[in-house]
């Protein structure tokens, strides 16, 4: 794996359709080890794969949002939105 990267969340938890930014990912990574950051200031390790150009899958951490309410660790698919691969959604969750 190589150095970690930053992910941005629009909410304070994942769900299918929401959007995801990622300013530095890079175009040969496979497999990275992510930092997830979450609009309520909370935030949650995770690792990702790329699995196609335009598909990631997303494994996070258990974390708990800045009120406290715990989170389990999830998995899931995001889908590219833009051509520059900065902007992801949620596509759905995944077993």
């Amino acid at each position: 794996m190589s150095d970690s990267i930053q992910i941005q969340v629009a909410d304070s938890h994942l769900y299918p359709g929401c959007a995801v930014s990622i300013p530095h990912l890079p175009e040969s990574a496979r497999e990275a080890i992510a930092v997830v950051e979450f609009a309520d200031g909370s935030g949650a390790n995770a690792t990702c794969h790329r699995r196609a150009l335009d598909e990631l899958e997303l494994a996070v951490d258990r974390y708990a949002t800045q009120k406290r309410h715990p989170v389990d660790s999830k998995h899931w698919l995001l889908f590219a939105v833009d051509a520059t691969h900065n902007s992801w959604r949620v596509k759905r969750r995944l077993p």
